[in-house]
């Protein structure tokens, strides 16, 4: 069979003259979504229509699609049998009757049936309210005339006590039949209401704007033709997530690389093809201009004559940033230890992208949830690290340095760490190229312990016109585990923001690996199984002798 395959961009939207409206022939489009492609801000659906033509000049219609899609992005493809060719391509909108004009044709229907009821109702009200009056109105004048009847003899106290007696029963079935007549009245009402709510909710849903893709084909030789229609979206996109779980013997960690698919594109998603992208169609292909960028030098205002000067007091003492472990563990599966075989997407890496084939159809409603795929899973070996911050926490983080062995990078994205089944927080994972180290925490080891303290603290003053402050800290480390290891001891210098103050590190114990400018210090101490070591260093500040220090 042969194989036809047009593209058309919208770049060649209209070629009028092509082909006379009046000869053409309207082919309503029947086409579902087949295939998604998600890129991080938006997506690109195609949906696909199969057509049996004969030759002449069609206009197939493709209606009831979102009003969000990008006109700019819509293209379309064609491939079948028949000889064809696309002559024009045009894009409309469209407001949507749907079917609710007939709905709320029939709820005023149902409204004035139920209306008319309770009028019926109301009108055996009023005749029951009169019959009621008529009754009242002989018993008031029965009473008036009731001394005078007696006196001679008529009628007998036997006939006056049946006539009072069918008043009063008359009165009284007429007011059973009243409160029956509310009670169906109300009911009547309550229902006219909800249908009126109905009707306002129909009334607001009725005039849905959509769009429409109308394609001119000319046909010159009889066969079947597969129209595929693509279109970019935007409120769609994925995020990447990662669960990494630490082996009990601490040589390997399995990497679980899934994706969180929205989208609220106005239609769902049903059992579709979907790819996931870290395109970004939406940044366009023409770097930006840079602006001229000015500089100047401060000039500060003036104070105002009236306004007082405060020396304010000791500044604030210097802040050490601490890092925060969080472990929030809403939403996290469990796993158990014996996991079933999961699929896994295909990779396909272009020059500037790379894109994630998933192999099941997914189905991903309109309502801008997140729906979870697994992508990719890994081994990764694992060289363990522990690292202790003594000054802000006397914890001891358990730290594994890995190594990306995929073909393709990993994304940023929010990571899960996990030791075993026991999840031990969540952390930021940073874009990690390919054959890329890099390093996770997976919270802290119980079997390693820290303390430190300030074992002397010394103060001189004018001495040679200058003061002089020392500290004096000790570092315990203890290993409680069955093996050897190596901890990594961070502490810090303060940093001078004056060149009068000067700061030296004194008679540290132990060599440091590192004194870096920022005044972060590092220490290696390796520690054989069960053995405590101690580390102690010194702290010197000099400043001049007519000044205060701030932030010791």
């Amino acid at each position: 069979m042969e194989t036809l395959r047009y593209l058309l961009c919208l770049t060649l939207l209209l070629l009028p003259g092509l082909t006379a409206a009046a000869e053409l022939k309207r082919l309503p489009a029947t086409a579902k979504i087949t295939a998604v492609t998600v890129y991080p801000d938006r997506a690109a659906t195609s949906r696909q229509a199969t057509l049996t033509l004969k030759p002449g000049s069609y206009l197939v219609i493709f209606d009831h699609l979102p009003v969000l899609l990008e006109d700019d992005s819509v293209r379309i493809e064609g491939q079948g049998s028949a000889a064809v060719t696309i002559a024009g391509l045009e894009i409309k909108r469209a407001f949507l009757a749907e079917s609710g004009e007939e709905r709320i044709k029939a709820l005023d229907e149902e409204i004035r049936v139920l209306e008319a009821r309770s009028g019926g109702v109301e009108a055996k009200k009023s005749g029951l309210a009169a019959q009621k009056a008529f009754l009242e109105s002989i018993r008031v004048a029965w009473g008036e005339r009731i001394s005078k009847e007696l006196a001679v003899g008529r009628p007998t106290a036997a006939e006056l006590q049946e006539a009072a007696g069918l008043v009063g029963n008359g009165i009284s079935k007429i007011q059973e039949q009243a409160l029956a007549l509310t009670g169906e009245q109300q009911t009547l009402r309550n229902k006219i209401d909800a249908l009126r709510r109905q009707r306002d909710e129909s009334i607001g849903s009725r005039r849905q704007e959509s769009k429409s893709v109308e394609v001119t084909l000319d046909v010159a030789r009889e066969g079947g033709l597969t129209l595929t229609l693509t279109t970019l979206l935007p409120q769609a996109g994925w995020v990447p997530t990662y669960d990494v779980r630490l082996g009990a013997e601490a040589k390997n960690a399995t990497l679980t690389f899934r994706a969180l698919v929205r989208q609220q594109t106005g239609e769902d998603w049903n059992a579709v093809d979907v790819t996931l992208s870290t395109a970004r169609p939406a940044t366009g292909g023409t770097p930006p201009e840079l602006s001229p960028w000015h500089i100047a030098l401060f000039r500060p205002q003036p104070p105002r004559p009236e306004a007082t000067l405060y020396r304010g007091a000791a500044a604030p003492a210097m802040l050490s940033k601490q890092a925060e472990y969080s472990a929030d563990a809403a939403g996290i599966d469990e796993i158990l230890a014996a996991e079933a075989a999961v699929e896994t997407a295909q990779l396909s890496a272009e020059q500037s992208s790379v894109a994630f084939h998933i192999p099941r159809p997914l189905d991903i409603p309109a309502d801008g949830s997140e729906h979870g795929s697994v992508v990719a899973l890994a081994e990764l070996p694992v060289r363990m690290t522990f690292l202790a911050i003594p000054k802000l926490t006397p914890a001891v983080f358990l730290k594994a340095e890995m190594v990306n062995q995929g073909a393709y990078p990993l994304l940023p994205g929010k990571v899960n760490t996990f030791v075993g089944n026991t999840y031990t927080g969540s952390a930021q994972l940073r874009k990690v190229a390919a054959g890329e180290t890099f390093d996770l925490f997976f919270g802290s080891d119980d079997q390693l312990t820290v303390k430190r303290d300030e074992v002397k603290q010394h103060k001189e003053a004018g001495v040679f016109g200058r003061n002089r402050a020392s500290y004096r800290y000790r570092i315990e480390v203890q290993n409680l585990r069955k093996e050897a290891v190596t901890v990594t001891l961070r502490d810090q210098l303060p940093l001078a923001d004056d060149a009068e103050i000067k700061i030296a590190l004194e008679e540290p114990t132990l060599k440091p690996e590192e004194v870096r400018d920022d005044g972060r210090i590092t220490w290696k101490m390796p520690l054989e199984a069960g053995e405590k070591k101690e580390l102690s260093f010194g702290l010197m500040v000099e400043y001049p002798k007519e000044r205060e220090v701030t932030g010791l």
